[in-house]
């Protein structure tokens, strides 16, 4: 991790050569710390995992819907 940085402005993450930030255009004047870097990376684990429950809950919805379905394709054959 030590060829990347945050960005002073947007706090997203660059290369620690870039002279200005590709996201904004701000002047890359210092290397930040690990610390920094270390919490915004803690924070998109957080959005990940937050996003990943999220999908999670709607395939579930989406196969309990099929089930129902398949349950009265099933019900109708029956008759």
């Amino acid at each position: 991790m030590n060829f990347v940085c945050v960005c002073t402005n947007c706090r997203k993450t660059i290369e620690k050569d870039f002279l200005y930030c590709p996201w904004c255009g701000t002047q890359n004047t210092e290397p930040s710390d690990n610390a920094v870097l270390e919490t915004v990376f803690s924070q998109l684990e957080a959005k990940q995992c937050t996003d990943r429950i999220t999908r999670i809950k709607k395939i579930e919805t989406k196969i309990a819907e099929i089930e129902r379905g398949l349950e009265e394709l099933a019900k109708r054959n029956q008759e």
